[in-house]
């Protein structure tokens, strides 16, 4: 037997179906039950019922469950003590979207320029805040880049439901939002706009899978104001291509709106603040070398280069 027949063996028992096994090991049902028929063959015993509509297993299945959770647990266990001596490895990073037009690209490629015989590979996992950190709490990832997004008004912040306190979160860059108009607009060559200004206009923002609407909507209501907000959508594109054609403005990134799109960036007053953070398990962060020497490089980075905005729309 190996580790991947076990982990099928277990998927089924938690799925109760060989068909959303399979998604959860990425493979497909035929092969997840081959896997599962060899595993039978060598214990030479049937350990599923598969005449009914939902799996179960047999009793020779319900006595070899602990023994495969066990082995596999130990599995995870020897990796984990073992990891935390390399500096070679794996990293499964979470990112927010936009990683190239935001600057997080150079310091993650000037860490693995440490590492020329290909000894470190990183993977980046990328999506909205909540969805990277998400990932990070069911502990699908090592660490993650998220926008930390926070009202004017209330102090309410886009992470504000997760717990916390097994985490170390690193501040890289701080910022705010601003509200992006175009050059036709009549805002175009204000110094600065209020909440009263943005209720009077129609607003295109990205929509409720992103923290910030949330935010954009929880700031109105603290001012005692009414958003017209006339589109959303998950597409960051499509907004700007709809305010550089001035049927409304939208409040975004100033250094996400200017990178190819005709428009400005106008200050609000107050602002909703956006930094861009760093948050890794504080045991992941001691235990393993290389996840260590990862962060470390990246607070290093930016304290000595301090760039301009960074992380989600």
């Amino acid at each position: 037997m190996d580790l991947f027949q076990l982990k099928c063996f277990v998927n089924v028992v938690d799925q109760r179906s060989f068909t959303k096994a399979a998604f959860e090991v990425s493979s497909s049902q035929s092969a997840l039950s081959k896997q599962i028929s060899k595993l039978e063959d060598e214990l030479n015993v049937r350990l599923f019922n598969r005449s009914r509509r939902v799996v179960t297993l047999t009793p020779a299945g319900r006595e070899f469950e602990p023994h495969a959770r066990k082995l596999l647990a130990d599995y995870d266990e020897m990796m984990a003590s073992i990891k935390r001596f390399s500096n070679s490895g794996h990293l499964h990073i979470g990112s927010v979207d936009h990683m190239g037009r935001v600057g997080l690209t150079t310091p993650i490629s000037t860490f693995l320029k440490q590492y020329p015989d290909g000894g470190v590979t990183i993977d980046i996992e990328r999506g909205t805040s909540l969805g990277v950190m998400d990932q990070l709490v069911a502990g699908k990832l090592d660490m993650a880049f998220i926008a930390h997004i926070i009202s004017p008004f209330s102090k309410a912040s886009n992470i504000d439901a997760y717990q916390l306190d097994h985490y170390r979160l690193y501040t890289l860059v701080v910022d705010n939002y601003h509200a992006i108009v175009s050059r036709r607009h009549r805002f175009a060559g204000l110094d600065v706009v209020t909440w009263q200004d943005l209720a009077e206009e129609k607003l295109v923002i990205l929509d409720k899978s992103y923290g910030l609407n949330a935010i954009i909507r929880e700031s109105f209501r603290q001012c005692g104001l009414r958003p017209n907000i006339a589109f959303e959508c998950d597409q960051v594109d499509a907004i700007l291509g709809m305010v550089e054609g001035n049927f409304g403005i939208s409040i975004l990134s100033k250094r996400i709106a200017a990178t190819q799109y005709d428009v400005e960036a106008i200050p609000i007053d107050p602002p909703i603040s956006r930094n861009t953070v760093l948050v890794v398990p504080k045991e992941v962060e001691a235990r393993q070398r290389l996840a260590g020497g990862f962060v470390r490089h990246i607070v290093d980075y930016y304290r000595d280069n301090t760039p301009g905005p960074c992380g989600e729309p």
